[in-house]
């Protein structure tokens, strides 16, 4: 494992945009104001607010926007300003042994999960689940829990997120291990490539949006069947916005249904209600590092250390 450099208190900040294009440019102006205002001196690639087919610029313009700020050894960390779909065009471009060994921080979430599995496959570097730009520091109502939960993450050596509720059968019991996840399609896409991090005895945090259940249970089968669910031991369920039968000509499939099926299948504690995911209260989150969850009665807490140096 690698842990990234902290982030200064007056850092210097890249933003690059290596999936979608950036359709609101005024929560992107917003995002990245709010970073100046922190006293961060702030990098825009160049290429962030492009546009070409449903992407931020074309492949090669994407990937060169984001190798200037990777060869900009000023730089300490490299946000994305938004997600959506296209990083995985990329991954065959990324040098992933320069971006292990950069000493920075790399944060992002959703499609950005591909990254975090790359980067973590290549060389064991620890990257972030947490905030973007635009869709989340540059939001018209952004969130207070969201940004103290990032800088805490990105400039302390440990942290923790306490007192999540979730009703459970299991015993109180610690669980020790590394901490990984994010969106469930990009881990079930890369399933099987050598951007898909074989962790072993982890704690895997799982969201989605926009998804029937019943294709949320069939990207699961696809981890279990994989043998990545096996190998657990713990299974953290996030926000799965929108993640509801669409369909009123069929059995009305429900997310509880879907965990009880996982909780059946599984050898180790399935968690539900973790603050992460496609909504604005979110926590952020270290791809990789060593973790702590305490299961108790009717919550758990997850505390990770040893992330940053």
């Amino acid at each position: 494992m690698i842990a990234p450099r902290r982030v200064p208190a007056q850092a210097r900040i890249g933003v690059c945009a290596l999936s979608g294009r950036v359709t609101d440019l005024a929560s992107f102006e917003r995002g990245l104001e709010y970073l100046r205002g922190l006293g961060h001196e702030v990098t825009v690639a160049p290429q962030s607010t492009l546009g070409w087919r449903y992407f931020a610029g074309t492949d090669d313009e994407r990937a060169a926007g984001f190798e200037q700020l990777l060869a900009d050894d000023s730089i300490d960390m490299v946000l994305c300003a938004r997600g959506g779909y296209g990083l995985s065009r990329l991954l065959g471009r990324i040098d992933w042994k320069r971006v292990c060994a950069s000493g920075k921080v790399f944060a992002g979430f959703s499609d950005y999960t591909a990254f975090n599995c790359a980067a973590f496959a290549a060389g064991g570097l620890v990257t972030f689940q947490g905030p973007m730009v635009a869709s989340d520091f540059g939001s018209p109502d952004p969130s207070d829990f969201a940004r103290d939960h990032f800088w805490a993450a990105v400039t302390r050596d440990s942290h923790a997120i306490e007192g999540v509720a979730c009703p459970h059968l299991y015993p109180p019991q610690l669980i020790e291990g590394p901490l990984w996840g994010g969106n469930l399609a990009l881990l079930v896409h890369l399933l099987g490539t050598p951007y898909f991090p074989p962790i072993a005895g982890g704690i895997l945090f799982v969201e989605e949006i926009a998804e029937d259940p019943y294709a949320i249970e069939r990207m699961f089968l696809q981890l279990l069947h994989g043998g990545v669910l096996e190998r657990q031991r713990a299974v953290i369920l996030a926000d799965f916005t929108d993640c509801k039968p669409n369909n009123p000509d069929r059995y009305p499939y429900s997310m509880e249904e879907v965990i009880e099926s996982l909780r059946g299948w599984v050898p180790c504690p399935v968690l539900t209600g973790f603050p992460f995911g496609h909504i604005a209260r979110k926590v952020t989150l270290p791809f990789g590092a060593p973790a702590k969850l305490r299961i108790a009665d009717s919550h758990y807490d997850l505390a990770f250390s040893g992330h940053i140096r």
